[in-house]
């Protein structure tokens, strides 16, 4: 989806330059598709990123698996769990939920960073704009006004401690 959870994952950099699904939906709205790679207009330190995602997730902490390269241009994302998506996508840093132990380990072997953040957490932020957007939509072509509701009790089932 345009506009969907993975465009709101981009959000977090200003310094973007280009932004590309990763798997293309065929026959849809140009732009649409799984996942984003993002190349940036100027590169970043890996480090210079770290404040930026947490803030836009409003996490305290992040994982993170760091390959020789310090310095990212492109960035893949996927929402969620992404080692299927990003498996084949060559980037600088790879920005996901999850991935297992030896897709981190693969990743960092072909020379990306990875960034995880919990599956969840990459997701639960973009509910409040999804709210809006189903409100928006809902109101369209004098359809009825309804009130959609977010909830409050939903949380990452995993703690860190």
């Amino acid at each position: 989806m345009k506009g969907g959870v993975n465009d709101w994952l981009v959000q977090a950099f200003q310094n973007v330059e280009s932004i590309t699904p990763i798997e293309p939906k065929i026959q849809e709205e140009e732009g649409t598709g799984i996942g984003r790679l993002v190349s940036l207009k100027q590169p970043s330190l890996l480090e210079d990123l770290f404040p930026l995602i947490k803030r836009h997730l409003g996490l305290q902490h992040i994982q993170v698996a760091r390959s020789p390269i310090s310095h990212v241009k492109s960035i893949a994302i996927c929402a969620g769990s992404g080692g299927s998506v990003l498996k084949d996508v060559k980037a600088d840093l790879l920005w996901t939920g999850e991935l297992s132990h030896h897709e981190v380990l693969a990743a960092v072997a072909k020379g990306s960073n990875v960034i995880l953040c919990g599956h969840s957490n990459t997701e639960r932020g973009y509910l409040a704009e999804l709210k809006a957007i189903l409100e928006d939509e809902l109101k369209k072509d004098g359809g009825e006004e309804l009130e959609v509701h977010q909830s409050t009790r939903d949380r990452d089932p995993l703690d860190v401690v």
